[in-house]
């Protein structure tokens, strides 16, 4: 049955309420009568929602409309800051968001955002546990400028999706894969005819990993097979894949493997005589 937690859970005479908590146990699904505002401080852990599994982290912004259906799961500790506010406090953020977001959204601070978020988010709490004069009235002015850059942050990010779809990243691994010897991240972003940072960032967006990092797995993974399906030597084979230097060639591939190039074409020759 589906938890529901009421609008008791902000005091009658209150329009807002500020917490923080920890759990290694999360929470089943369940819905409110009030927008929540969860921020992950620290750990890592899921949100759940229209049957769609999402990771939080540290800069992290999970939102929820009034009525709508989430749970989460923490990995191991997690701290996370909630906001919930009733829908009449403040009516033009809500209308504004509510126009913005769908029932549920995540949004991902960029790095530099982050300690402004969370100041923010500090600075209502202690307005909120201090409860001077006005306080009130200082916890709508924080919240007005919060979702104003959470929805500056959102447009941000929803752009760079847009633009990274329009790189034709079979291109990039076709580059990649033909020109392993002489390739490096600016001569990708220079064939492709984009400016390396905005190229750099929108590929690490799609793949996860950077430039660099892809290229070198490219070029161990190539490395790999002419180790185990031909008899060039270890020098040779480094510098068909842009390993000039045989100390470096050594040292990534062990690093990466556990083993020198050595040690995996003996380890390979074994497993074909047995």
């Amino acid at each position: 049955m589906l938890a529901r937690w009421p609008i008791a859970y902000v005091e009658s005479e209150k329009q807002i309420a500020i917490n923080r908590y920890g759990t290694r146990y999360g929470m089943n699904i369940h819905s409110h009568d009030y927008f929540e505002m969860e921020y992950i401080i620290s750990g890592k852990c899921r949100q759940n929602f229209k049957r769609v599994s999402n990771e939080f982290s540290r800069g992290d912004v999970a939102l929820f409309k009034v009525e709508s259906r989430h749970e989460i799961y923490a990995y191991d500790e997690v701290e996370v800051f909630r906001v919930v506010i009733k829908p009449d406090f403040l009516p033009k953020i809500y209308e504004q968001y509510a126009s913005e977001f769908k029932a549920e959204a995540i949004v991902r601070l960029p790095p530099n955002e982050i300690s402004r978020v969370e100041n923010l988010l500090f600075s209502i709490e202690k307005e909120f546990n201090a409860q001077n004069e006005f306080y009130m009235e200082a916890i709508a002015g924080y919240l007005e400028v919060l979702f104003t850059l959470l929805i500056r942050i959102n447009h941000m990010n929803t752009k760079n999706e847009k633009t990274s779809s329009t790189i034709d990243y079979k291109l990039v691994l076709s580059y990649i894969e033909k020109n392993l010897r002489t390739v490096t991240p600016s001569s990708v972003a220079a064939y492709l005819g984009y400016n390396f940072p905005y190229f750099s960032k929108s590929f690490k967006r799609f793949f996860g990993k950077n430039l660099s990092e892809f290229i070198n797995l490219k070029k161990l993974e190539t490395a790999q097979k002419l180790l185990a399906e031909t008899d060039k030597s270890i020098g040779v084979i480094g510098e068909e894949v842009g390993f000039n230097h045989k100390s470096y060639f050594h040292r990534i591939f062990k690093r990466y493997y556990g083993v020198t190039p050595e040690e995996y074409r003996k380890s390979n020759s074994d497993l074909k005589k047995k």
